[in-house]
């Protein structure tokens, strides 16, 4: 009896373990199935949500529309990416280059450029970005062969900044050789500003004289000196004619040395302000008044308009008292006398607000009147 009971314990035992682990083995796989349907599901979710979020909502975008600038509004950049076929933007590049699209959209075509040509951009697809130059880098654009001055032009006039334009026309110079007349009209005073010296040097006098007038007043003065050294050569024939030899180097005379300066004031050739501002404030620091005279010409009195830019100061800080009085212009300030140290005269009136004091007045005078007797 005690064995028989003893088996059916132990028999008791071993069915309800066995029913144990079943319900925990069932209850496991139960729930790595449904986490496994649930991870499939949410997959499956995120793959919609993907497709759906890359998927063309809008219309695509057909070669008929391409010139449609309000494509920039209706096709954000996911749109627009999505919109777009490749084949239609290569067959349609001029059009879509010419919309005013944000700097993200203009990355998405750049993008697809990259896609249709993996070798590189040719030249003929150079001249149609347009707005999409924009988001090339300088290393992207150094790539480049442009070999044609109207794919010079194009590529310049969609430049981002100085860095890309100066790459833009080094990689045309290094195909087509050297700053000729048509290229110094194509890049203009301030693009040819971003140049090496080196490179400016390079510009024959005879391709100057050819070209139209180049602004250069954001160049350094070192390369301002390259170039109107250039144009001295380039209008030397002219030189006995002060004037036409200075209108014609005048754009360029912000490189002036102090020589030239004395040569074209006994020209007689009433130099204007704006030009006079110009010029390299060392080198009129050398000029003496009667040499501002003759160069000012008829226009003197334009220093004492201006009497505050700094150019003016400059020549004041640089002469004597004496010297800086002797222009007439009301031109205060200058080097004093030794001993007497820096003074300036003040101008006044009978109707002036404050009252003027005769001890004072009589002490400028006397101080004055010694300055110049003891020059």
């Amino acid at each position: 009896m005690k064995n028989t009971a003893l088996a059916n314990y132990i028999f008791s035992v071993k069915l309800i373990t066995v029913t144990i682990i079943g319900f925990f083995l069932t209850t496991v796989n139960a729930q790595q199935v449904l986490g496994e349907n649930k991870g499939r599901k949410s997959s499956q979710l995120l793959l919609r949500r993907v497709k759906r979020a890359t998927a063309c909502t809008n219309n695509f975008i057909t070669n008929d529309r391409t010139n449609d600038p309000l494509l920039a509004a209706f096709y954000p950049a996911d749109q627009l990416d999505a919109c777009l076929n490749n084949s239609v933007l290569a067959a349609n590049l001029t059009e879509l280059g010419h919309i005013a699209f944000s700097k993200n959209q203009l990355l998405i075509l750049k993008r697809k450029l990259g896609e249709i040509y993996t070798s590189g951009l040719p030249e003929d697809q150079i001249q149609q970005l347009g707005f999409i130059i924009t988001v090339y880098g300088p290393e992207e654009i150094s790539t480049w062969n442009i070999t044609r001055l109207d794919t010079l032009a194009l590529a310049l006039s969609n430049s981002a900044n100085v860095n890309t334009t100066k790459v833009i026309i080094e990689n045309y110079l290094r195909g087509s050789g050297s700053l000729n007349a048509g290229v110094l009209d194509v890049i203009g005073g301030p693009a040819l500003c971003s140049l090496s010296e080196e490179t400016l040097r390079t510009i024959l006098p005879s391709e100057l004289k050819k070209a139209k007038p180049l602004d250069i007043s954001t160049c350094t003065q070192a390369k301002k000196d390259i170039i109107f050294g250039i144009a001295k050569v380039a209008f030397q024939d002219r030189a006995g004619d002060p004037n036409a030899y200075y209108n014609l180097t005048r754009p360029y005379v912000g490189g002036a040395r102090a020589s030239d300066l004395r040569s074209l004031a006994a020209g007689n050739i009433s130099m204007d302000f704006q030009t006079f501002s110009r010029l390299n404030p060392v080198e009129v620091e050398q000029l003496t008044a009667q040499n501002i005279r003759d160069l000012l010409g008829i226009n003197l009195n334009s220093l004492g308009l201006n009497r505050n830019h700094e150019i003016v100061q400059h020549w004041v800080n640089s002469h004597t008292v004496k010297e800086v009085m002797s222009l007439g212009i009301g031109l205060q300030g200058g080097i004093a006398p030794a001993g007497l140290g820096n003074f300036f005269f003040k101008e006044f009136s009978e109707t002036g607000s404050a009252p003027i004091n005769s001890y004072s007045l009589l002490l400028s005078i006397c101080i004055a009147v010694m300055g110049i007797t003891l020059q």
